[in-house]
């Protein structure tokens, strides 16, 4: 690998990470409260897959969301210490950053807890309907997305 920028290789490695742990973090919540949390409702059954689902959901939940913070952290940074970031990038940064932690937030973020016995979403800052928290992850995806295309990184561009 002589000639291989390290560098170029790290920040391509973290973009791909933060963009799967954002489609995981997304779709894996889209699909707990559109399709598994009306199911509550259903019958005795139903309720204990739920439970089961919820608990195996947990796990990619919070290794989502660790990744998510680590790597957005880093790209953040990456980003703005380059100087080309607008007033315009700044500030859509600023609403993705936003949308994104209050959707962590209410969700219950990163503290793992017992799925509680009412089938009832764990919260941990804020009581927000859980598809507000789904609205605005996808907002923060979808800034990030339009950050991307209107200031396309450079990955052969050592760290700055």
């Amino acid at each position: 690998m002589e000639g291989t920028d390290v560098a170029a290789l790290a920040r391509i490695v973290l973009r791909v990470a933060h963009a799967l742990a954002a489609a995981i973090w997304l779709g894996s919540g889209t699909y707990l409260v559109i399709a598994l949390l009306p199911q509550r409702r259903v019958s005795a059954a139903a309720s204990e897959t739920l439970r089961i689902a919820q608990e195996r959901f947990r796990r990619w939940w919070i290794a989502s969301s660790a990744i998510l913070l680590g790597s957005g952290v880093a790209l953040m940074f990456d980003r703005v210490a380059d100087g080309k970031g607008t007033a315009t990038y700044v500030g859509l940064l600023v609403i993705k950053v936003v949308a994104g932690v209050v959707a962590l937030g209410a969700s219950g973020g990163l503290l793992p807890r017992p799925v509680q016995a009412s089938m009832r979403p764990v919260r941990s800052l804020w009581r927000i309907p859980d598809r507000l928290v789904l609205v605005l992850g996808a907002l923060a995806y979808l800034l990030g997305v339009l950050l991307s295309v209107i200031y396309p990184p450079d990955p052969t561009a050592g760290w700055r």
